[in-house]
């Protein structure tokens, strides 16, 4: 468990519980609706994020990080590919709360899950950005992630292609 100060508040980095979901929802929804930070289109409802949360248990990891139990970030852990020669990629995913970001939550978010992803047995972790994410990409590359590729125009959202970066980290 990681922690530090948020404008003189605890901020406690978890694993994410049940009791999160609605919160999490509620990050991921807005991210869904209004930004390209996910090419996803589809929120989340309550059913939806239940099955999310049980997806991100055991192999995979969902961990968040909290102010008492305000939900200010998340990010998860997945398998890279369901074939059992990735067994040992994972992909993370990083999703910090509107009003709360530039406040180093994502930082926590993302050591956090790379000690996750070694301790599972990962070799290799990847993050999949839509390119004009600056801030994903920026905090990625500061936690040792390198660019190994872009695909271009492979997602539409909000009435325009996207292109989307790939990063990958050795463990």
């Amino acid at each position: 468990m990681s922690s530090d100060m948020l404008v003189g508040r605890a901020v406690r980095v978890r694993s994410a519980v049940a009791a999160d979901g609605d919160q999490i929802a509620a990050i991921w929804n807005h991210e869904v609706l209004w930004t390209d930070a996910t090419t996803d289109t589809e929120p989340r409802d309550g059913r939806a994020q239940r099955e999310w949360l049980e997806r991100h248990r055991g192999d995979a990891s969902a961990v968040v990080a909290v102010v008492g139990d305000e939900v200010l970030a998340y990010g998860s852990l997945s398998p890279y590919r369901p074939k059992p020669a990735f067994a040992r990629t994972l992909e993370d995913s990083v999703y910090v709360k509107r009003g709360h970001r530039g406040a180093g939550l994502g930082t926590l978010i993302l050591r956090e899950l790379i000690g996750r992803a070694r301790e599972l047995g990962g070799h290799s972790m990847l993050a999949r950005i839509t390119s004009g994410n600056a801030a994903s990409l920026r905090l990625h590359q500061r936690h040792g992630f390198s660019v190994v590729g872009v695909e271009r125009e492979v997602a539409v959202k909000l009435g325009r292609w996207h292109d989307v970066t790939v990063l990958q980290r050795p463990l």
